[in-house]
């Protein structure tokens, strides 16, 4: 079963990356396809510890393919409120990109709200990256092991990474996904992630994601 969302995902990014009405079109928007594998679990009590990486293959335009390393460590401080923070190494064409992060979680029902602060250490960079993240997710459950999610992201720029660039708002993110629940510790699923990145005058760029993902629980 774990062959079948990586078909599909690889099928669907085949046949938007063979459609391209235009060639000014083809320049603002481009396709992409991640594959993450999550390892999650509690490592005491209250704290959950969780380890994802990723491989994703984007054109050499939009910084070629990337590998990601990520840990986050979570604790539970209150009834639906979780803090953390952790840290991450990234590699696309060449560069590599070091990013701590720190994060605080909420939990109301179904919903999930995440804030994020990453600070964005960037080979050839002038000086740190500050950028934040608003996140909000909301999860429902199908039934025989299956849950659908949608969700939305906010990314801003309060430093940017060369001398001069102040604070903007750097991409949207729209999020709708399935995920299936294998057993009592492993889930895959498929994800359909939409990044909008805002460029002033000029129209917007557009990246379409598709990402499986394969969890396993500790």
């Amino acid at each position: 079963m774990t062959r079948m969302p990586m078909r599909f995902a690889m099928l669907l990014a085949a046949t938007l990356a063979a459609w391209q009405p235009s060639k000014a079109q083809a320049q603002d928007q481009d396709v992409q396809l991640w594959h993450v594998f999550n390892l999650t679990g509690d490592i005491a009590e209250g704290t959950r510890l969780t380890i994802d990486a990723s491989q994703r293959w984007r054109e050499e335009a939009r910084g070629d393919e990337q590998q990601t390393l990520r840990f986050t460590i979570e604790q539970t401080v209150a009834e639906g409120v979780r803090i953390g923070g952790g840290g991450a190494v990234f590699e696309a064409g060449g560069l590599t990109e070091i990013r701590p992060h720190q994060q605080v979680t909420l939990t109301q029902g179904r919903f999930e709200f995440r804030t994020r602060l990453e600070e964005r250490f960037v080979d050839g960079a002038d000086r740190v990256e500050l950028r934040l993240r608003q996140r909000v997710q909301y999860t429902q459950p199908l039934g025989k092991g299956w849950r659908a999610q949608v969700g939305g992201e906010w990314l801003g720029l309060l430093q940017g990474r060369q001398r001069g660039q102040g604070t903007s708002t750097e991409q949207w993110r729209a999020l709708t996904g399935v995920a299936y629940k294998v057993s009592d510790k492993a889930e895959i699923g498929g994800n359909y992630w939409l990044l909008e990145f805002p460029r002033g005058e000029r129209p917007n760029r557009t990246s379409h994601v598709f990402q499986t993902v394969v969890t396993y629980r500790f």
